[in-house]
């Protein structure tokens, strides 16, 4: 029975070897369990006959034997596939030790009180002390086992889910480089017209560097958790030059702040003052109704920061900004303001049938 615990420690030692693992994540050896589990059960019942036949003979020995494999199959299933998975695989660690307790109880009550009664008695007291040592040798080795099987097939699931989870990401990085070469070549590309149009338009050029600052924002920056407050005004100033330059002519939009150094030290997430200003353009109607109107303006104190924002409400709102940029909305951007935010920031919104204003104060 030692030798049969040692050899299976071994194997499931193995198992586990950065070789071995690697094949079976590859798919080369999928019936490593199964194998694990053939190997054990045959040295255990090898080892078992050698061990009956030599305390009870021929015949009694091979009917204990078959009395004793009865009982431990099912038990060592029990544990493999119902005491490892609800248990040890949901960290319920108490309740695992505690069940797999009482069953090598249990199994061992069975056996020393039932199999006796069923065979021949057993006429030394020498083989009585061996029959019971090996009553706890074999129940112990059932629950070790089997317990040591159903963890390692979880595992090695764990294993190759995550070796699955590997691949996709280096896919996603892969597919994350590719969808911003073309972006950054536009970039680059917008660069080098503005440097080689502003000596001849200025406007034209002007025009361009906002373009080019709106495609950097919407394809870099609104993907980090944090960006510069001067930052987010530059993208209101580029959207605001784009719409004038998409209509030719003036629009009654008027962005309100005092230019601090503070304002590229305090960071914020991105888009949230850009929403609200995205909003504003939407559903002013400007461009189109001759009424349409936005003010917006930016305050700073050493307590709080505040952006607030005023427009009038279009009967025919835009449909789209035109810049392929959708906000996150105003639902989406309380959700963020309550996580980034909890307890420090007010979030004001008033509505009447001719103006929309919102307002969005955060403690510093």
């Amino acid at each position: 029975m030692l030798l049969n615990i040692v050899f299976l420690v071994v194997i499931l030692r193995l198992s586990f070897e950065g070789k071995v693992t690697a094949i079976l994540l590859n798919k080369r050896w999928p019936g490593l369990i199964t194998m694990q589990q053939v190997l054990f059960w045959t040295a255990f019942i090898a080892v078992n006959i050698y061990l009956y036949l030599q305390l009870f003979g021929t015949a009694q020995g091979l009917y204990r034997l078959l009395f004793m494999l009865a009982i431990n199959i099912p038990l060592y299933y029990l544990c493999y596939s119902k005491l490892v998975p609800e248990y040890y695989e949901t960290k319920k660690y108490a309740e695992y030790i505690r069940y797999t307790a009482i069953v090598f109880v249990v199994s061992c009550l069975i056996r020393i009180l039932v199999e006796p009664e069923i065979s021949l008695p057993v006429s030394t007291a020498f083989k009585q002390e061996y029959f019971l040592l090996l009553v706890y040798l074999t129940q112990t080795a059932i629950i070790v086992v089997s317990s040591l099987s159903g963890i390692s097939k979880y595992k090695l699931i764990v294993e190759n889910e995550f070796a699955k989870l590997e691949i996709l990401k280096q896919q996603a990085d892969l597919d994350l480089v590719k969808s911003k070469i073309n972006p950054h070549f536009l970039l680059n590309t917008l660069n080098n017209i503005y440097s080689r149009s502003y000596s001849h338009d200025k406007v034209s050029a002007d025009l361009i560097m906002q373009l080019s600052l709106l495609l950097q924002y919407t394809t870099y920056e609104i993907g980090k958790k944090r960006i510069t407050i001067d930052k987010e005004i530059q993208m209101i100033t580029a959207l605001t030059s784009l719409y004038q330059l998409k209509y030719n002519k003036k629009l009654a939009v008027v962005f309100d702040y005092e230019a601090d150094e503070l304002l590229s030290e305090i960071e914020i997430p991105p888009t949230i003052y850009f929403t609200l200003f995205e909003n504003a353009l939407k559903y002013s109607g400007i461009g189109n109704d001759e009424l349409a109107f936005i003010h917006a303006a930016f305050k700073m104190n050493s307590k709080d920061i505040t952006f607030s924002i005023r427009n009038n409400r279009s009967p025919v709102p835009q449909k789209s900004t035109g810049d392929n940029y959708k906000g996150i909305g105003t639902a989406v951007l309380k959700q963020m303001m309550d996580i980034e935010y909890p307890d420090a920031y007010e979030f004001e919104i008033k509505e009447s049938p001719a103006e929309y204003y919102t307002r969005l104060t955060i403690k510093i």
